[in-house]
């Protein structure tokens, strides 16, 4: 089989075991029209963004800044902002104010779509660029995206959904439920991102940093998912 195909096809495992897996969470399925559209339009907006993000890099490189708050302003507003602000008006323009949203853990798990739908278009792209260490550790690579950066995209949406959620619902604490849980999903996104820096890497000698993040925070928006579970629909979308 041609290594472009084994690329493509063992990309698409990450985000569509992550897509399994939380489908299964809601009690009431979503309409498969409604979860297809947010999944491409994540996939869809994947790429501009991405382009943007270089014509940024690129401007913010030209500042001649010191490395580590380069590293920092390029982990916190160029990838971690622009991401997330993408994928949510990506959820915000195709179905937040929809009558798909029949309940509060609707939010959270649309928000998740789409960030499957962006990370499987990255993880299309780099299995693409790895070819060569695809075929000779497939397990490994697909493995590392899948605990890695395809759970991240999954967290750090699923985070802005959950409060996103929680803002329609305690109404006086709309704003800074919203604004919060925007700051804390662009935060995890950036630090992760920070500790996978090839300089920090060899720095810390480790990537453990970044996926032990991964892992307790998932643990952590796992008990949360179960408590917004129990909240009655009477959320006002």
């Amino acid at each position: 089989m041609n290594s472009t195909i084994i690329a493509f096809l063992l990309a698409l495992i990450p985000g569509f075991a992550w897509l399994i897996y939380f489908l299964r969470k809601d009690v009431l399925p979503e309409p498969k029209r409604k979860i297809l559209k947010v999944f491409l339009a994540g996939m869809v907006v994947c790429v501009p963004v991405l382009l943007f993000e270089i014509w940024l890099l690129n401007d913010l490189k030209n500042i001649e800044l010191e490395y580590k708050l380069f590293l920092i302003l390029k982990c916190i507003f160029v990838v971690g902002l622009i991401e997330e602000m993408f994928k949510y008006l990506t959820v915000r323009i195709t179905v937040l104010k929809t009558s798909s949203i029949d309940e509060p853990i609707d939010i959270p798990l649309y928000m998740i779509v789409a960030a499957l739908g962006f990370a499987t278009i990255e993880n299309i792209i780099l299995f693409y660029n790895q070819r060569v260490l695809l075929l000779d550790s497939p397990f490994v690579l697909v493995f590392s995206r899948f605990l890695g950066a395809t759970l991240l995209h999954v967290i750090s949406s699923g985070i802005i959904g959950y409060f996103l959620a929680q803002s329609f619902y305690y109404l006086r604490q709309r704003r800074i439920l919203l604004v919060f849980g925007f700051i804390l999903g662009v935060v995890i996104h950036a630090t992760f991102n920070f500790f996978l820096e090839s300089s920090i890497i060899k720095e810390t000698g480790s990537m453990f940093p970044s996926f032990a993040l991964v892992l307790i925070i998932f643990l952590l928006f796992s008990f949360c998912l179960r408590k917004i579970k129990k909240l009655k629909s009477v959320c006002k979308l």
